[in-house]
């Protein structure tokens, strides 16, 4: 018997503009029924205690969305639990930087502190060297901020260049295309479902909707990125989403949050991908081109400032990649103060009794 496979998505990223956080466009009033808040420091078990939860709701029916930590993919930052005819529950880590307090506590959210359970006074005692810790953490990822903002600048006058260069004719006829067989809804309802991020581990992409959409008998389009046109097509496709009602899933890119590198539409199982993409060899995949939608006359002028904007933004990238393998270090010197402080017997005592009294065992 095969293993269920949960969707899996970031909901944050380190981008241009700082750190972006969908935390509130995902765990919303209309998507969840009530809202566990997790508190506690680095190294607690928040992402632990989350990926029990997922596994004893998966053995009760519920299907299981997972967000992964954008700076460590390897963390859950938030799940939510599905099941027909069951409250539909959500539980995100609501600590800095994605802080998250509750508006109706013990009406629609309840906060779990794992706090509870750790030695106050031997992380007092490692005061010095946790301030430490946190400081070096703080300065690793102004650094890298820092540069991902000045990326953010190239990739803006890049923009400027090709706005002449853009054939849009050509883009409105793929988005007609592309769209044509996708059914209106009652409303327009995007969900963000980033699928790349910019973290301490580097770049990572996840491939959710290549599986999704080949399970669902669809189509993954992958879109041969050409100057950054495939971000225009995302676009108009976004647009005329919202003029048709359309239900989408949404993709923003991890370091430009304005662009969108992705789309998915589950009513037909049309997956839209700029990039790298790894479908199943089972797939339906369909390639397509950006080049055509170029002017090769006007872009012939600019073509070299692009080049030489596109090698900047590369080296910029990774320059804030090291700060962020910088970030790691302390990060998890910090993790391990932490752990070694924690009474992980009760913790995971607090853990069973949650999960008896949630799913009535």
């Amino acid at each position: 018997m095969t293993e269920m496979v949960s969707p899996r998505y970031f909901a944050a990223s380190n981008s241009c503009l700082g750190f972006r956080n969908y935390y509130g466009d995902i765990f919303t009033d209309s998507r969840t029924d009530r809202l566990y808040i997790i508190k506690g420091g680095p190294g607690t078990g928040k992402s632990h205690f989350m990926k029990v939860v997922a596994r004893r709701a998966r053995a009760r029916g519920y299907r299981i969305t997972e967000y992964a930590c954008s700076s460590d993919p390897a963390s859950l930052d938030g799940i939510i639990l599905e099941r027909e005819g069951s409250p539909t529950l959500g539980f995100l880590d609501g600590t800095a930087p994605h802080t998250r307090e509750p508006t109706l506590p013990g009406v629609k959210e309840e906060l779990l502190n794992l706090g509870a359970f750790w030695d106050g006074r031997r992380l007092e005692a490692d005061g010095d060297r946790i301030r430490a810790l946190a400081e070096g953490k703080s300065a690793a990822y102004g650094r890298a901020y820092a540069y991902l903002a000045a990326c953010g600048a190239v990739d803006r006058a890049a923009e400027s260049r090709m706005a002449d260069c853009v054939r849009r004719e050509r883009i409105h006829a793929l988005a007609n295309r592309l769209l044509r067989e996708i059914p209106s809804e009652k409303e327009f309802s995007p969900l963000p479902c980033l699928r790349r991020a910019l973290g301490m581990t580097g770049k990572v992409c996840l491939h959710t909707w290549e599986r999704e959409a080949t399970e669902a008998g669809g189509v993954v389009v992958i879109l041969e990125d050409y100057y950054g046109l495939a971000y225009h097509l995302t676009r108009e496709l976004f647009a005329r989403s919202r003029i048709a009602n359309h239900s989408l899933h949404v993709s923003y890119d991890p370091l430009y949050p304005h662009k969108i590198d992705g789309l998915y539409y589950p009513s037909n199982g049309l997956c839209i991908l700029v990039g790298h993409a790894e479908p199943p060899e089972n797939a339906v995949i369909r390639r397509i081109s950006l080049r055509r939608c170029a002017d090769p006359e006007t872009l012939r002028l600019v073509r070299g400032e692009l080049r030489r904007a596109a090698a900047f933004r590369e080296e910029l990238t990774e320059a804030a990649l090291r700060e962020l393998t910088e970030a790691a270090e302390y990060h998890f010197g910090l993790e391990q103060i932490y752990t070694e402080a924690m009474d992980f017997t009760a913790k995971e005592a607090f853990t069973e009794n949650f999960c008896h009294r949630l799913f009535d065992e």
